[in-house]
């Protein structure tokens, strides 16, 4: 970093008070491939990327509190910090060198310029989204090294540390900035709304989700349940959606489904067990204001541990955290493998409350196991925090 762009991006990373209030409405106004469009997803990835960046940097003591705790959690806390710090240096460079050179005034109509820019917000995309991986390694450290630290020192940890802490904010920017970039490649693609879906065929991307979790379920416990998918209202016109985030939480909500039947039908007694394990539902309706997804199991059901972390992010429930190493030939046949990081419920909470959805989980009152639903919001003019 220059002098010049460092001073950049502190003078960028003060502009909160000027970023868009994001809604669906908002999204398909942006519904051209131009010079001003561009602009205004450059500026905005720009200003969110510096504010990302002064996050990662209100951590200054990590490497004091590393060697009081001197186990590999201080190591590891450090190394994330710093990769997650490079990784938002770097990528604020591509868009920062773009708005300075006044690249989009000069002949913005032409192909070959249009194609760099896009191929230039892929690449954010794609870097944006190794982030997670680093950062969930961030706040398992963390939260261990908390409980290595004398006491007298954890309350002040926990204000420095407060990204990590409640991790929320920051990932809930990641997703507007991932949001922003997959609507302008969109557009690029000849996508007309960009990102969002309108009149969406809603039981079809609960069918191609459902699809995923059972190849996921298949690779990982050698079985998966079936799925019965209904629509209680019969056909209704749908809310816009992001249609990639509501893949993403089916997805998430349906492994989960999954993995907890498959345990409890382990359980029974072999003299009692079934042959296949109990089918899974997942029920599609509305009311007034919202879209609902259903998705119910007879597993296990949720217990107070599970209850509690359930929405925390890199607080999985497996034994065994997963390794991308260890378990790369699963990982290349799948999108992901069961075991995983202990971010996916969270983060489809977070693409849920977004523009004014939610997910929710409890256990069923009249047999065993757990309902999971995703409620969708209909006002399309909601807007997300910043």
């Amino acid at each position: 970093f220059t002098s010049a762009i460092r001073s950049s991006l502190l003078q960028n990373a003060n502009k909160g008070d000027s970023l868009r209030r994001w809604s669906i409405n908002e999204l398909l106004k942006l519904n051209d491939v131009n010079a001003t469009n561009a602009e205004v997803v450059l500026q905005e990835i720009r200003t969110r990327l510096a504010i990302q960046h002064q996050r990662l940097s209100s951590f200054p003591r990590v490497e004091e509190y590393a060697k009081i705790a001197s186990s590999s959690d201080g190591a590891t806390l450090s190394k994330s910090l710093k990769m997650l710090l490079q990784l938002h240096e770097n990528t604020y460079m591509l868009p920062h060198e773009i708005i300075e050179t006044d690249y989009l005034m000069e002949g913005f109509s032409n192909r070959p310029k249009q194609m760099y820019l896009k191929q230039m917000v892929d690449d954010i995309m794609t870097r944006r989204g190794a982030s997670v991986d680093t950062f969930a390694d961030a706040a398992i450290a963390s939260r261990n090294m908390e409980f290595q630290i004398p006491q007298i020192l954890r309350k002040q940890f926990r204000t420095d540390a407060t990204i990590l802490q409640n991790p929320e904010p920051f990932l809930h920017s990641r997703l507007l900035i991932q949001l922003i970039c997959e609507h302008y490649v969109s557009l690029n693609k000849g996508k007309p709304t960009g990102a969002v879906s309108i009149d969406a065929d809603i039981l079809d991307i609960v069918d191609d989700a459902t699809t995923e979790a059972k190849h996921v379920a298949d690779a990982n416990l050698g079985i998966a349940p079936e799925v019965q998918i209904r629509s209680a209202d019969g056909p209704f016109v749908p809310p816009p959606i992001i249609r990639s985030w509501l893949h993403h939480a089916i997805v998430e909500v349906t492994k989960n489904a999954m993995m907890s039947t498959v345990e409890k039908w382990d359980e029974q007694p072999l003299h009692q067990k079934q042959s296949l394990p109990s089918n899974i539902l997942i029920d599609v309706s509305r009311d007034t204001d919202f879209m609902s997804i259903r998705v119910v199991d007879n597993g296990i059901g949720l217990n107070a541990d599970r209850s509690d972390k359930a929405f925390q992010f890199a607080a999985s429930s497996t034994q065994k955290r997963w390794d991308r190493i260890d378990e790369q030939q699963s990982y290349a046949a799948v999108r992901q493998p069961l075991g995983s990081l202990g971010v996916g419920l969270s983060l489809s909470n977070l693409m849920m409350k977004c523009f004014g959805g939610s997910v929710s989980l409890h256990n069923n009152q009249s047999e065993t196991g757990c309902t999971a639903t995703l409620r969708v919001n209909y006002n399309d003019d909601y807007k997300a925090l910043n």
